[in-house]
Order: structure tokens, then C-alpha cells, then sequence
């Protein structure tokens, strides 16, 4: 039995406003109680930028991190979706395998330990086989790009069928046979798509390196209040318990530039915190 308040909690970064600083960021996620920031790389120009070419704000965060004693510990790398791997447009593929490169170096200058990868061969367009094959090809190249600097990837469970699940990021896993790719589910995203969860953590449960937390409604992957939709935390965590899970949790949130974000941040700690109590403590005393 482990008592899972003991891992790592990160926030992030789009659960606080987009204008904050990065010391502002990393200080409101501090106060609200968490360990470490996700920061998130998405399809906007402004934040691919991060990983084309560094930027200046490369040195702000490694300024922020040393000034708050909060890392960045992951990285959540949505921008694919804008340049998917999987592209039959070979401009487009290319251009998503580069940000993939990009990222790696970034996690290297500023400590990201984890980069998560959005599990996407295709999102704008129509996805088969032959995106899927791609998909795989430019996985290989990047793995190895990884290897490279020793930085791990980490698919996340996608709310599309090619990485829907654990264990069909299995597949690209155990065909790749990389200490450096590994698996990055999201609860809210398996829940919604209504995921049998027990049976597909225990497909991948020597390869899971962090978990998103958030809750979801069937079809509805974001935006929803946690205890306001259909996961079961106290059954999620019960499990993780029984798994002996041991690594980090990441609470994914929108803040929509609201500052009430910074409170609504500190809630889902303390709601997410409380489910975590009443699990250890339902352990301990079916132990005695």
C-alpha cells in the first residue's frame, strides 16, 4: 500500500493566466500547494517559439526556477496537432519532427525531465494506415534524437483511436524498444472515452511515467470542474495504490486568463488531496 500524497503534484501552466511572468507562475503554483510546473507548448506561434529557436525566454524560466525553487519538471508538447508526425505532407511532417527536437533540446537547457508527446499521426486531416506507418517512422527518428540527450518521451492517451488508449500506445512502445519512450496517461481523457482503466493500466503499468489528472464527461475532455464529472478518483487512486505508482501527477486545468484561476488551482489540490487521504486511510484500516 503506498500513500500516494507523497508523489509529486506539478500544475499546468495554462491553469494560470498566459500574462503572468514565468516567476509569477512558478510563485502562484507554490502557494497553491503544488511541486512543480508543466509548461505547455501548443499550437500558438508564440509558444512553439519556445522550441524553434529557445528564445529569450529560455533564460527568464532558468532565472524563475532558481529564484521560487520550482522546477519545470515536464512538458506538455500539444503543438503537433498544428504539425503532426504522421503528415503525408512531408513539408508538415518534417516541420513536427523538428519541434520534437526542439523540445528535447529546450528540456535540457531548463531541467524538463519528461516530454509528453500528443499521440495525433494526423488531427486536421483524415487518419489510416499510411499516416499511422508515418507516425511510427518519425516516433523512431525522434526516440532516437531523445536517446541522444537523455530525455524522455511519453505518448499521452489522445481522445482519438490511434493512442486512445494504453495499450495501444503499447504497440509503438514495445515496437520501438526504447528506454526513452514511455507512456503519459490522462484519467479524464481514458475516463470520457470509457476506457476499461484497471485492464489498460495494467497493459502498461512498467512504462507509465506521469499521470494527467482532470475530470471529463463522456465527450467532454475539457473545462470540467473537478468533482463535477464522471471520474471515479477514489477507485483511479485505489488502484494506483495496489500499482505502487510512485511517480508524478500533473493537474490539467484552463485558467481562460482569469486570476481567479489561481484559488480554482488551490481547490483541485485540495479536493485531489482529500480523495488521496480517504484512500490511505480506507487502506489502513482494511489492514488491521
Amino acid at each position: 500500500m503506498r500513500d500516494l500524497r507523497k508523489n509529486l503534484l506539478g500544475l499546468y501552466e495554462k491553469a494560470l493566466p498566459a500574462f503572468l511572468s514565468w516567476e509569477e507562475r512558478l510563485s502562484f503554483a507554490k502557494y497553491a500547494g503544488y511541486d512543480f510546473v508543466e509548461m505547455s507548448v501548443d499550437e500558438t506561434d508564440e509558444r512553439l517559439n519556445r522550441v524553434c529557436d529557445g528564445g529569450s525566454e529560455k533564460n527568464e524560466i532558468v532565472y524563475a526556477i532558481l529564484k521560487t525553487g520550482v522546477p519545470v519538471l515536464t512538458m506538455c508538447l500539444s503543438g503537433n496537432r498544428r504539425y503532426p508526425i504522421g503528415s503525408k505532407d512531408e513539408e508538415v511532417r518534417i516541420k513536427g519532427v523538428d519541434i520534437i527536437k526542439g523540445a528535447i533540446r529546450l528540456s535540457v537547457e531548463i531541467g524538463v525531465r519528461v516530454v509528453q508527446l500528443a499521440g495525433y499521426d494526423e488531427y486536421y486531416n483524415p487518419s489510416d494506415d499510411i499516416t499511422s506507418r508515418l507516425f511510427e517512422k518519425s516516433l523512431i527518428e525522434c526516440v532516437g534524437f531523445a536517446e541522444k540527450y537523455g530525455v524522455m518521451l511519453a505518448i499521452e492517451t489522445m481522445d482519438t483511436e490511434l493512442c486512445g488508449s494504453i495499450s495501444n500506445i503499447m504497440r509503438f512502445v514495445n515496437n520501438i524498444k526504447s528506454p526513452w519512450l514511455n507512456v503519459y496517461p490522462d484519467i479524464g481523457n481514458l475516463s470520457s472515452r470509457k476506457i476499461d482503466i484497471k485492464k489498460d493500466f495494467l497493459s502498461g503499468k512498467d512504462h507509465i511515467v506521469v499521470i494527467h489528472l482532470k475530470d471529463t464527461r463522456e465527450n467532454e475532455f475539457r473545462r470540467v470542474d473537478f468533482g463535477e464529472g464522471t471520474v471515479d478518483f477514489t477507485q483511479f487512486f485505489e488502484m494506483l495504490s495496489d500499482m505502487d505508482y510512485k511517480g508524478p501527477f500533473v493537474v490539467e486545468m484552463w485558467s481562460d486568463d482569469d486570476l481567479a484561476s489561481i484559488p480554482n488551482a488551490k481547490r483541485a489540490k485540495e479536493f485531489l488531496n482529500a480523495k488521496l487521504g480517504e484512500v490511505c486511510q480506507e487502506k489502513r484500516k482494511n489492514s488491521i
